[in-house]
């Protein structure tokens, strides 16, 4: 019997191992595959309307939404909207309209919550005074260069794209614990989205930023249908692919200030994040398991070694180092590669993934959301409602 346990643990680890090496060649594939390139369409300069929801203040929140007052475009506005007057991030807001006069920079102070969903309730009320009819959605969080609403706008001018998804990649404040954050956006959520995309297209969209034709949003119900949901980014995209409109994943990629200082607080925010995408995709949650196998194979492989064992064991984090490497070429990641977190950030990663198989349950900015509800009730494209909200108002996680 023991011989027989320790041959299934080793074949069970030679399997995983396998499919991880797949992904990884899958993922240094598509990851050299896609260059950050700004784009732009000769003769397409739409007038571009950038819906920013505000809440709080945080690391480089100026420059991030200074970023978008400085773009090389003809005609935009960018409207920003908070839930409360005395909301601090409307300071840094007008210190940027007094700083840009002549810019069409506006700030919407609405308290109306039109679903649980605080976000998506602020885009709301932001949404209903945009002029335009490409809208670009953006988290006070994200910073872009110049080229962003070119590279944004340029796959409206086909009459058929209904939304645009853009990758995001982490920009960590000082601190190794914001570095160790970013690693898993760069290292992990990256290569995955881009494995995705060009194994099965794309019908969703990424929250940091996207962008979307207004007949498409209002063919959905708009942001008063997504408030009612857990993941509006995901679940927008999807709705709007329902429609018959196209979905382009944009070769552009902004950045995402990763502020964490704790451990605890980045484990807490990984966890919701894994439970989203459980939330959307259950299937491909589980199988997300070969992006992060090192624990397992420690497990299953170093308890009687062989040398198939410790050869997959190396392969994989060599294959998995030098992902780290790509990734940094080919989204122009300034930051210096370290990679000898790399095996120590992917057991965070696992840990992370085994706590969100637990529980059916999502809270986030002080409401809780049904994991089976959100599922069932997107499946047929009606309301999506949460478990339940508390009374505080708490953050946006804008």
């Amino acid at each position: 019997m023991p011989i027989f346990v320790a041959s299934l643990a080793e074949t069970t680890g030679v399997l995983l191992g396998l499919a991880a090496l797949a992904y990884l060649a899958l993922a240094l594939r598509s990851t050299r595959r896609f260059r950050e390139r700004p784009q732009a369409v000769p003769g397409w300069h739409p007038s571009i309307s950038v819906l920013k929801p505000i809440h709080g203040t945080a690391p480089y929140l100026y420059e991030c939404l200074r970023s978008f007052c400085e773009q090389d475009w003809h005609e935009y506005e960018i409207i920003f909207g908070a839930h409360s007057d005395g909301d601090p991030a409307i300071e840094v807001v007008q210190r940027l309209i007094a700083e840009f006069p002549l810019r069409n920079l506006r700030l919407v102070v609405d308290e109306s919550l039109a679903g649980p969903n605080r976000k998506a309730a602020n885009l709301a009320n932001i949404y209903r005074h945009a002029r335009h009819d490409i809208i670009i959605l953006a988290d006070s969080d994200v910073r872009v260069d110049r080229n962003c609403l070119a590279a944004m706008a340029a796959p409206f001018a086909q009459a058929n794209v209904g939304t645009v998804a853009c990758v995001y990649k982490g920009l960590p404040v000082q601190g190794p614990i914001a570095s160790f954050g970013a690693l898993h956006i760069n290292d992990w959520m990256v290569p995955s989205v881009l494995v995705d995309v060009d194994l099965r297209g794309i019908d969703f969209v990424l929250g940091a930023m996207s962008a979307v034709r207004r007949q498409a949003l209002d063919g959905i119900g708009g942001f008063q249908h997504l408030s009612q949901s857990l993941a509006e980014d995901f679940a927008m995209g999807r709705l709007v692919a329902r429609k018959g409109w196209r979905v382009v994943f944009s070769p552009y990629a902004c950045e995402v200030v990763v502020p964490e200082r704790d451990l605890g607080g980045m484990l807490r925010r990984e966890v919701r994040w894994q439970r989203s995408e459980r939330a959307c995709r259950p299937l491909d949650h589980l199988l997300s398991v070969v992006t992060y196998p090192l624990p397992l194979l420690l497990v299953l492989l170093l308890p009687q070694p062989s040398i198939i064992g410790l050869t997959i064991i190396g392969t994989e984090m060599a294959a998995r180092i030098a992902l780290h490497y790509q990734v940094r070429r080919s989204l122009s990641i300034a930051a210096p590669p370290q990679p000898w977190l790399v095996p120590i950030r992917e057991c965070v990663c696992f840990l992370a993934w085994a706590i969100s198989l637990a529980g059916n349950k999502v809270t986030w900015a002080n409401s809780t959301f049904s994991i089976s509800a959100f599922r069932r009730q997107l499946s047929v494209d009606s309301p999506l409602v949460v478990a339940s909200r508390s009374p505080n108002p708490g953050a946006e996680g804008a």
